[in-house]
């Protein structure tokens, strides 16, 4: 049998977790459904206009203020040292454990919850439009935003947005591995402390060094705006990803050995 990854074990795993969890997540679907069409029908009654674009913001903020707290309190069992020791006992392995937690908390936000806005922004557009059938509503269409961004552009902004949002997932949820009591709290609170130190490190190399004068240039500021360029920060922008999760790994490889 793999020791490493069983597709039979993986089933009776996700299984297992939807029996425990099911009804939860029912009623967490539900409750999101709920809000998001509340906060899209107060903002398509107050609004005679819409138009598409202007659904973005309300796409991005709600979709984002899910995902990101949800993916920073991944591995549940890892809250008390009871269920912690229950989770290390489950019959799988820890890519399958892993895997897991990464699919039901990073990828599959990013499927369920933009249908949920869809059929949410939908219904509040018909239930005002028939409110108020003088109003001029677009609908939300999320690929018919992606459309005005000119095409040699659009690979490159649907990447980058991609990588963005899986980026900040995977922090958040790799926090989740290292902290046990509020990981959401403490690893953004970390987050705040590294980004405060780069930020004085640009402060002190532009404003004090005076790095541009006599026409000097950091090292920051000497890529060119080029296909090259756009590419090679992707590049990090995987590199740095597959670290961050290959980090969480390690941390959850760390308690299944100790």
């Amino acid at each position: 049998m793999n020791n490493t990854f069983n597709i039979n074990r993986f089933g009776k795993l996700l299984k297992q977790q939807y029996q425990l969890a099911g009804k939860t997540l029912a009623l967490a679907l539900t409750s999101i459904f709920i809000g998001y069409t509340l906060i899209l029908l107060i903002f398509t009654f107050n609004n005679a206009y819409i138009a598409r674009m202007e659904w973005l913001p309300f796409f991005i903020i709600l979709n984002s203020a899910i995902a990101l707290p949800f993916a920073a309190y991944a591995f549940p069992a890892f809250r008390s040292k009871e269920k912690t020791f229950d989770f290390l006992l489950l019959p799988c392995s820890v890519t399958e454990k892993f895997t897991l937690n990464l699919i039901i908390r990073i990828i599959a936000p990013w499927i369920v919850l933009p249908v949920i806005f869809y059929i949410s922004s939908h219904l509040a557009t018909e239930l005002a439009l028939w409110y108020f059938p003088q109003s001029n509503i677009e609908g939300f269409r999320l690929w018919a935003i992606f459309s005005q961004i000119d095409h040699d552009d659009l690979f490159f902004a649907i990447v980058s947005i991609l990588l963005t949002g899986l980026i900040h997932q995977s922090v958040l949820f790799t926090g989740a591995t290292v902290f046990r009591k509020q990981p959401l709290i403490k690893t953004l609170l970390i987050l705040g402390a590294v980004a405060s130190i780069i930020i004085f490190y640009f402060y002190i190399i532009i404003g004090w060094v005076e790095i541009y004068k006599n026409g000097r240039m950091p090292w920051f500021a000497v890529f060119e705006n080029n296909e090259t360029t756009v590419y090679y920060l992707i590049g990090v922008e995987i590199a740095l990803l597959l670290t961050t999760l290959a980090y969480a790994f390690y941390r959850v490889k760390e308690k299944e050995i100790a």
